[in-house]
């Protein structure tokens, strides 16, 4: 990326430890990111879901682009889902999806598969162009996918 960038990384907090990998390897790919993130390292103790969704909302907006982890746990999981849909909602949000490591396309949640600009693999300079606004749509083995034909209105 030619400049800074203020992401959100939508996922699990099984996958923590993914979040930290991510985000190290954009910066050695040249990424500079500034991410607003909830992780153990950041965490939200808020038990009310009205709450935790005002802290989501809050930095979803603050937040450019949009980066979802596609684990095993992430698919039907509902705060992904609704970060999700709360991100769709922003015309200039960019919503990316990303492989992790050894998952499968059974993974995919559905609100990335509707919504998202890009779906790539687990590779900095791939999730960089995707952030970047290559729309590129990958399987989690690197293969091309299928072109998407689904319609990306906002509401």
């Amino acid at each position: 990326m030619t400049d800074s960038s203020n992401i959100f990384i939508s996922h699990r907090h099984e996958d923590d430890a993914l979040v930290d990998r991510l985000k190290k390897m954009l910066e050695r790919d040249g990424a500079e990111i500034c991410d607003s993130s909830i992780t153990r390292e950041t965490p939200n103790k808020a038990k009310s879901p009205d709450y935790i969704k005002k802290i989501l909302a809050d930095q979803i907006r603050w937040a450019g682009k949009i980066v979802v982890i596609i684990s095993p746990d992430t698919k039907n999981h509902p705060w992904v889902d609704w970060e999700i849909e709360y991100a769709r909602k922003f015309e200039n949000k960019r919503i990316v999806g990303v492989w992790a490591p050894g998952t499968t396309h059974d993974d995919m949640p559905d609100g990335v598969r509707d919504y998202a600009n890009a779906v790539v693999g687990w590779s900095g300079q791939k999730i960089i162009d995707a952030l970047n606004g290559q729309d590129n749509w990958t399987e989690p083995d690197g293969r091309q996918s299928p072109i998407q034909s689904i319609p990306r209105e906002r509401c």
